[in-house]
C-alpha cells in the first residue's frame, strides 16, 4: 500500500480492548498515545510508559495476533490487513487527541495507520512519533518479496539487537514463528503510494543502531507536510528501554507543542501544503503562485493568472527553497524563452527542478548523462541518440504493448467489481510497466524506483532524503547498465549500448537512464488520471470521447494542452540581462514560464478556458518547445488515445465516490496530479 484500499476492511475483531493493552482506561483523557511495538514485539514493551506521562494522557500499546493474549491467532502477513484491522479498532477512540509512536516495524504500521485515519475518517494527528526504521517508501527498494529468509538469517538480527534473545535460546524458540511472520509480511510490504501526512513528525534512533542511520530517519522528512525533527538517543536499536524516562519526556514534549519551536520544517516556515483540496474551501493560497491552481476547478491554472496576463505577464515568485524568480505567463513570451538557449540556460536545474539560490561558487558540473541540464552543444547529440527511440513510428510499433497493458488491468478491475480506485488500479501501473519495458528496467524493479522517482519530483525542500533517492538510484542504474553492456536488449538502454556504447561512459548512460525515468511515465501518469477525473465531470465531452465522435488524436493534444501537468518545466537562468515584456532582467536571475496560463492565453486561440475534444489543435507549450520539446511527446499522446477511451468504454456509468473537493492533488510536484481516483459504475 499505502494503499488504503478503495475497499472497506474486512469485517473482523477489531474492537480497541482485543487490539490494545491499557494498563489505565481515563474517562475523559486529555491525550491518547498509541505505541506500536517492534517486529517480534509484544504490547508488554511500553508497558512502563503510563507511569511517565503527564496525568490526563493515555496510553495504549498495539497487541499484534500471535502473542500475548493473542497467542492462539495467526499472525497477519499483510501490512494492509493490520493497518486495516488497528485503523479499525482506533475509530471508537477519535473523540479525543491521538498521538501515534511506532518502533522499528511499528513505525511502519502506525504511518499506515495514520494515513488511514487522515483520509478514511478525516483525523489529523497531533503527531506521528517514529523510532528504529526509515520512511515506507524505502521499503520497495528491499529483498523482492518472493525472496524468504531463513531462520537463522531471522535470528541472528533479532539476537543483533536484542540481548535477551542471545541469552536465552529457548526464548528465541519461543518467539520465532512471529519473527518469521513479522519478517515475510515486511518483505511482502511494497507501498504503492506514499501520501503526505498533515501532522507533524518526529523521529528518533539510538546512535549505535546499525539498522537505521541517521540517512534513513531523515528520510521521514518526506513524509509530512508540516514540521520535522530528529533525536538521536544514546544506545543500539533497543535504546528505548535505557532511555526510557527522557524518551517519554521528548515524546511528551513533541504532543504538546505539535513539534512547534523545536526546528519546523522549511515546508512549514513556508507554509506549502503538498497536497490541497479542490473544492472552494480550499487553501489555494497555502500553494505558491508558481504551481497555484484554481480553487474552484483543479484543472484550472489559479484565477490569478488571467490578471497577470492582462496587467503583469512578469512577476516576481518565491521558490520553496527560497530562491527568487521571474515568472513568465504569456504564450509569446514563454516560448520564446524556451526557444533562447543563447540566452536562458538550464544549469541552475543541476540539483533538482527547483534550484535554490546559485552559491557564491557557482553550480556543479551537470550530472554525467542527465542532459536537461547540459549546454546547447552537449545537449544536441544526446538528443539526435535519444530521438529515433521515441518517435512517432516506435510509439505506433508500442500501441499493441499499450492495448494489451490497459486491457489486462481493466480486465482485473472488472473481475473485481466496483469500487476501485483508478489511480492505484490503472492510472499509474499501466504507464510505468509500459515505461519500463521500453527502457530496459526489468518490471519487478518497478516498485523500488517508483518511490525514489516520487521523491525527486517533489519541490518541497527535503535535500537529504533527494540526496538519498538519487544514491540509490545512481548504484541501481550503475548495475543496470552494467548487466546492459553484458547482453543488450531490444530496448532503449540496449540500442544506446549496440550503436553509442563506445562513446558514453557507464556513468553516463546511467545518468541517461536517470533522466529518462524522472522525466518518463510520471506525466503522463498524471495526465491519465486528470484526464479521466475531466471526463468523469464532463458527460459531454465524455459521451464524444466514449462514441467515438472525438477524433483519438484530437482528443489527446486537447487534453495534454488543457491539463498541462508540467507547470514550468524548468528554472532558466538568465546567460545575460534580457528585457520580456518591459521587465528588466538581470543576467543570474531565474526565469520560468508558467505554462497552464501561456496555454489558457487569446493569444494562441480564443476558448481555451474550457474543454473541448473536438478542438483544432493548437501549438501549445504544454510538451515544450524547440530543443526543450519533450521527448516521449508521442509516447503520451499514444497512451491517452489508447487508454481514455478504454476505460469509458469498458466501465459505463463511471462516477466518482466522493465529492471532488475531497480529493487530493499535488500542485507542488514536477507532475500535477491526483493522488486518488475512487470510483464506481
Amino acid at each position: 500500500m499505502t494503499g488504503v484500499s478503495a475497499r472497506e476492511p474486512a469485517a473482523g475483531r477489531t474492537d480497541a480492548a482485543r487490539w490494545l493493552l491499557r494498563r489505565r482506561v481515563l474517562p475523559d483523557p486529555a491525550l491518547r498515545l498509541i505505541c506500536f511495538p517492534h517486529a517480534g514485539g509484544a504490547a508488554t514493551f511500553f508497558h512502563g510508559w503510563q507511569d511517565r506521562v503527564p496525568p490526563g494522557t493515555e496510553v495504549g500499546a498495539v497487541c499484534y495476533p500471535g502473542r500475548q493474549n493473542r497467542i492462539a491467532e495467526p499472525p497477519l502477513t499483510s501490512m494492509d490487513d493490520l493497518a486495516d484491522q488497528v485503523h479499525a479498532a482506533l475509530r471508537g477512540l477519535l473523540d479525543r487527541p491521538l498521538a501515534l509512536f511506532g518502533h522499528s516495524m511499528g513505525a511502519v504500521v502506525a504511518y499506515e495507520v495514520a494515513v488511514r485515519l487522515a483520509e478514511r475518517d478525516g483525523i489529523d494527528l497531533v503527531a506521528l512519533l517514529v523510532s528504529g526504521h526509515g520512511a515506507p517508501y524505502l521499503c520497495a527498494a528491499g529483498p523482492p518479496p518472493d525472496t524468504a529468509a531463513n531462520d537463522r538469517e531471522i535470528a541472528d538480527l533479532a539476537m543483533a539487537t536484542d540481548p535477551a534473545l542471545r541469552r536465552s535460546p529457548q526464548l528465541l524458540d519461543l518467539v520465532m514463528p512471529v519473527l518469521r511472520a513479522d519478517h515475510a509480511l515486511l518483505r511482502a510490504y511494497r507501498p504503492v503510494r506514499t501520501p503526505r501526512i498533515a501532522a507533524p513528525i518526529v523521529a528518533y534512533r539510538g546512535a549505535d543502531d546499525p539498522r537505521a542511520s541517521e540517512d534513513d530517519m531523515w528520510s521521514w522528512r518526506a513524509m509530512t507536510g508540516a514540521a520535522f525533527r530528529l533525536r538521536t538517543l544514546p544506545g543500539d536499536h533497543f535504546y528505548l528501554a535505557t532511555e526510557e524516562a527522557g524518551l517519554v519526556a521528548d515524546v511528551m514534549d513533541a504532543c504538546r507543542d505539535g513539534v512547534g519551536d523545536h526546528g519546523a520544517s522549511d515546508d512549514a516556515a513556508s507554509g506549502d501544503g503538498g497536497s490541497t483540496a479542490a473544492g472552494p474551501d480550499a487553501a489555494a493560497s497555502a500553494v505558491p503562485l508558481f504551481v497555484r491552481r484554481s480553487g474552484t476547478c483543479p484543472f484550472d491554472p489559479a484565477e490569478d493568472f488571467a490578471r497577470l496576463r492582462a496587467e503583469r505577464p512578469v512577476v516576481r515568485t518565491t521558490l520553496p527553497t527560497g530562491a527568487r524568480a521571474w515568472m513568465v505567463t504569456r504564450y509569446a513570451d514563454a516560448r520564446r524563452v524556451i526557444a533562447d538557449q543563447r540566452r536562458f540556460s538550464s544549469r541552475a536545474a543541476v540539483n533538482g527542478p527547483v534550484p535554490p539560490p546559485e552559491p557564491p561558487e557557482g553550480f556543479p558540473p551537470p550530472r554525467p548523462g542527465v542532459f536537461y541540464t547540459y549546454e546547447p552543444e552537449d545537449h544536441a547529440p544526446i538528443r539526435r541518440m535519444l530521438t529515433p527511440e521515441f518517435s512517432a513510428q516506435r510509439a505506433r510499433v508500442l500501441e499493441p504493448r499499450a492495448e494489451t497493458l490497459a486491457d489486462r488491468h481493466l480486465d482485473a478491475i472488472e473481475r473485481a467489481g466496483p469500487p476501485a480506485d483508478l489511480i492505484t488500479d490503472f492510472v499509474l501501473p499501466v504507464p510505468r510497466l509500459l515505461f519500463l519495458e521500453l527502457l530496459g528496467v526489468p518490471v519487478r524493479d518497478a516498485g523500488r524506483l517508483h518511490h525514489d522517482l516520487a521523491l525527486l519530483h517533489d519541490f518541497h525542500p527535503i535535500h537529504e532524503a533527494q540526496a538519498g533517492a538519487f544514491r540509490r538510484l545512481d548504484a541501481y542504474l550503475r548495475e543496470l547498465v552494467e548487466t546492459t553492456r553484458a547482453t543488450p536488449g531490444d530496448t532503449v538502454l540496449g540500442h544506446l549500448v549496440t550503436a553509442h556504447g563506445a562513446e558514453l561512459s557507464d556513468d553516463e548512460l546511467a545518468g541517461i537512464a536517470c533522466q529518462l525515468l524522472l522525466a518518463g511515465y510520471a506525466t503522463i501518469a498524471g495526465t491519465l488520471g486528470l484526464s479521466l477525473l475531466a471526463l468523469i465531470l464532463d458527460p459531454v465531452q465524455a459521451a464524444l470521447v466514449r462514441d467515438g465522435r472525438a477524433r483519438p488524436d484530437r482528443m489527446a493534444e486537447e487534453l495534454i494542452r488543457h491539463l498541462s501537468v508540467v507547470t514550468f518545466g524548468k528554472v532558466f537562468q538568465a546567460k545575460e540581462d534580457v528585457t520580456i515584456a518591459g521587465q528588466d532582467i538581470t543576467a543570474g536571475e531565474y526565469v520560468l514560464c508558467h505554462l497552464p496560463s501561456a496555454n489558457r492565453d487569446t493569444a494562441l486561440a480564443e476558448g481555451l478556458d474550457h474543454l473541448d475534444v473536438t478542438r483544432e489543435p493548437t501549438p501549445h507549450l504544454a510538451l515544450g518547445y524547440g530543443a526543450h520539446h519533450c521527448l516521449g511527446a508521442e509516447l503520451a499522446r499514444m497512451e491517452l488515445r489508447v487508454c481514455v477511451p478504454r476505460v469509458l468504454r469498458r466501465l459505463p456509468g463511471l462516477r466518482l465516490r466522493v465529492p471532488v473537493g475531497d480529493l487530493r492533488f499535488t500542485p507542488l510536484n514536477a507532475a500535477y496530479g491526483v493522488e486518488s481516483l475512487p470510483v464506481a459504475w
